[in-house]
């Protein structure tokens, strides 16, 4: 994978471009904000692409080369005149002050220019996309740049089998021969980071008695882990690894397979494309030229950057076996061209973001060739359209669409004319817009969508995509943990359901995928073929800045089984164990909902909070939702909300950020009417006893709010809670490995950095010797109250 992007593109850098487009900005006669900061990016885009098209002329003399020469006549006009005229977009644009252009200009002639990719020592190429899309706020529309390491794992794991399918049975032949013949070649470097070193014997003691995994939950040193890996997490990469190689060696590879397992597709393609016959060559350019790829809604390119990476590198591999031995040369440039010719489209409604996506094409493309010829006149299939408002076919009946309300409505089959009568695109990939749009019912070109109901336009784009997909194709998207996991995504479950489906999920603390943005985001592969209960899940993926540049090598897939009850919903398991346990909590047949009583004990459960879950018996702020439930079983339910158990079960089954009356009420228990609710009154008392203790009330004096709020450390009850959670083991019928996943789930997270965790988690810290106090001196009622809120 390639190493995370943020890392190497320097702040300073960033800011001194948001200077050079505010200087065009101040000098852009426009109506609006928005026009003024879309036009001054362009326009810096401009000036970025034409400076790079000048160092590809200058590529081997190695010399620092110029920015555009900055004289007194040059203006906008003749910066349009030198542009590429297949690039452009617009003509047209708002009238630009000279002066101001020329002090943008000053300000890019005194920064570092390089012509790699990445550099985290100035500026490049692939600053251009990521500059425009800070600099309009995109992020308002919903719409956010998407780093180097996500494009390339989407489209990697969609293009790549999606080649291997139109390959079979050659492909399939020689890939399962190549993996049984060396399957560590295929996974991650990452992931066997380690593993030819013997364990200490003070680790393995643990691995056959959950009693003497004292160590397992402290860091592992460098050379046993990666960067923030704890023991724990070394021994659970190294169990999958194994798994994963042994599962390599028997039985055929197929292109699900290469994705479950998480392979290292790029040189996997790459060593197929070195064995495959060299009488049968022309077979791997007519996969290579005929695939059609398609970003709905691709903004500034990056992902068919990344789709034109990963084919311009096989590509290359072709041709070089074409031209070994041969006294004939093949032009490799004409075949890289027509990747972009040929193999990408793309769509989006901003015409500034289409040309720009332009842009970065031609870029890649010249950072490839020595020879202009396959620069000229070259074609892009990127259009500037709305992707959702218009016909897919010519037959589609349009008379119903306003168009003068959609003026920008694309007709698909007018636009990529072919693409469509063949069956639809190959691969779709992209991050659709998360945007929350009113009236989707009502708009008469968007209400025939079976997601509008939804209310959010990255529903309706995925179910366009599946339209365009041809059978078999594959489709990956980044979008919102939200859409397997919450009610309101229920259409866009139901249109997966029937499919074959893979769901990554990745949290968004304490790091995140996307810079500056609170948004837990799940990475969905689609391959559109009728495939019912072929579901694989991650578990919810949380890293630290450290971790970040692993966090694809390391990713793992569970497969999902069909569980009864669950309507769809796919929850977010990362092992066999969490599926095992899961189906031993659902074995018991109950759920909370099962003991609702309108006019029984009232508890209140915290509906916000990250790390850890609470319930309590009084409501200590509107944030405390009440669940009215039969008294005798009260204490017993308030562990059950309190516990690590409940923990996970959220984060399995939740959007992450909130607790709703669903996750609380589907919530499985075990027959609650046949336990004795004495042993869980007496923890839960000490619970609340440590709550109270470790309590903090602030005062918030807003113009508009004027309250009190009370906040629990709940990290200093957490020896309790473990006690729960044992109680909570024996009734539920879990094993020592099962409770003790229970026990570890998350902490190392949870605790935060400062916090040592051993085997009984911190059994010598303060949480623990206050509950063998509050134990000595008996239990308080289980009634024990919470400070009140003076706002109540």
């Amino acid at each position: 994978m390639h190493p995370h992007d943020r890392q190497l593109i320097p702040s300073g850098i960033v800011e001194r471009l948001f200077d050079a487009c505010n200087a065009i900005a101040a000098g852009v006669d426009a109506s609006s904000d928005d026009e003024r900061r879309r036009s001054a990016a362009l326009t810096l885009a401009r000036l970025m692409f034409l400076s790079f098209s000048r160092a590809w002329k200058r590529r081997h003399n190695d010399a620092p080369f110029p920015f555009v020469e900055a004289n007194a006549t040059f203006n906008a006009d003749t910066l349009l005149a030198q542009m590429p005229e297949s690039i452009i977009e617009q003509h047209c644009h708002p009238r630009l002050d000279d002066a101001a252009l020329r002090r943008a200009m000053t300000i890019l002639d005194a920064l570092p220019w390089h012509s790699d990719k990445v550099s985290a020592a100035g500026l490049t190429p692939a600053l251009i996309g990521h500059v425009f899309e800070r600099y309009v706020e995109r992020k308002r529309r919903g719409i956010y740049y998407t780093g180097n390491d996500v494009t390339t794992y989407i489209a990697t794991c969609t293009i790549v089998p999606r080649l291997l399918e139109a390959l079979a049975p050659e492909a399939e032949r020689i890939v399962t021969d190549l993996i049984r013949r060396d399957p560590t070649r295929y996974l991650p470097a990452a992931a066997q980071h380690g593993i030819e070193r013997t364990l200490p014997p003070a680790v393995t003691a643990g691995l056959s008695d959950v009693a003497r995994r004292t160590l397992w939950d402290v860091a592992a040193p460098d050379e046993y882990a990666l960067p923030g890996e704890t023991w724990r997490d070394v021994i659970i990469r190294r169990n999958r690894l194994h798994e994963t190689v042994a599962a390599l060696r028997s039985g055929i590879i197929d292109p699900p397979q290469i994705v479950t397992h998480n392979l290292d597709l790029i040189r996997l393609m790459g060593d197929l494309c070195a064995e495959w016959e060299t009488s049968r060559l022309n077979e791997l350019d007519t996969a290579l030229t005929s695939l059609t790829v398609l970003d709905p809604t691709c903004g500034s390119g990056a992902f068919l950057c990344a789709a034109f990476d990963l084919l311009a590198h096989l590509m290359r591999i072709v041709v070089e076996r074409h031209t070994a031995g041969s006294v004939v040369s093949v032009p490799v440039g004409q075949r890289l061209r027509a990747i972009i010719e040929r193999t990408l489209y793309g769509v989006d409604v901003m015409p500034e973001a289409a040309e720009i996506c332009r842009m970065s094409l031609w870029l890649r493309l010249a950072a490839l060739v020595d020879d202009p010829d396959p620069l000229r006149d070259l074609r892009f299939n990127i259009h500037t359209g709305d992707a959702l408002t218009g016909t897919l076919h010519r037959s589609d009946n349009a008379a119903s669409i306003d168009t003068n309300y959609h003026q920008r409505s694309l007709h698909w089959s007018m636009a990529f004319p072919g693409v469509l009568e063949r069956g639809g695109f190959d691969v779709v990939i992209g991050n659709p817009p998360y945007v929350v749009r009113s009236g989707l019912l009502s708009d008469p070109a968007l209400r025939e969508y079976q997601t509008a109901v939804t209310g959010n336009l990255y529903a309706l784009v995925i179910e366009r995509a599946l339209h365009l997909l041809r059978p078999h194709g594959w489709l990956g998207m980044i979008v919102p943990v939200a859409s397997v996991a919450t009610d309101s995504m229920k259409p866009l479950q139901r249109l997966y359901a029937p499919l074959r489906q893979w769901h990554s999920h990745y949290a968004v603390r304490p790091g995140k995928l996307f810079p500056n943005v609170d948004m837990n985001l799940t990475i969905t592969i689609i391959q559109k073929t009728p495939a019912p209960g072929e579901r694989y899940v991650s578990g919810y993926r949380r890293f630290r800045a450290c971790e970040r540049p692993h966090v694809f090598d390391t990713l793992g897939y569970t497969p999902l089984p069909l569980f009864e009850g669950l309507n769809g919903m796919l929850p977010k398991l990362g092992s066999a164990l969490e599926v095992r346990l899961l189906q031993r909590m659902l074995a018991h047949g109950r759920r909370v909902r099962d003991y609702v009583k309108p006019d029984g004990a009232t508890i209140y459960y915290h509906s916000g909070g990250r790390y850890w879950r609470k319930a309590l018996p009084e409501k200590l702020s509107s944030h405390y939702k009440p669940l009215r439930i039969e008294a005798r079983i009260a204490p017993v339910m308030l562990a059950l909300l309190n516990s690590h158990l409940f923990y996970w079960y959220w984060i399995a089954f939740s959007n992450c950020m909130d607790v709703v009356a669903r996750d609380v009420l589907e919530f499985p228990v075990f027959r609650l009417e046949e336990v004795d609710p004495a042993p869980f009154a007496s923890l839960v008392a000490h619970l609340l006893t440590l709550y109270r203790e470790g309590a903090t009330t602030r005062a918030r004096r807003g113009a508009r709010i004027q309250t009190s709020e009370t906040t629990i450390d709940a990290r200093r009850a957490r020896a309790v809670v473990a006690a729960i959670d044992r109680l909570l083991a024996h009734h539920y019928g879990f094993d020592d490995e099962e409770l003790d996943f229970v026990l570890s789930y998350d902490l190392k997270y949870r605790l935060g950095r400062s916090e040592r965790l051993t085997a009984d988690h911190a059994s010598d810290d303060a949480a623990h010797r206050a509950y063998r106090r509050h134990a000595a001196q008996g239990a308080p009622p289980v009634a024990s109250r919470m400070p009140n809120d003076p706002s109540q």
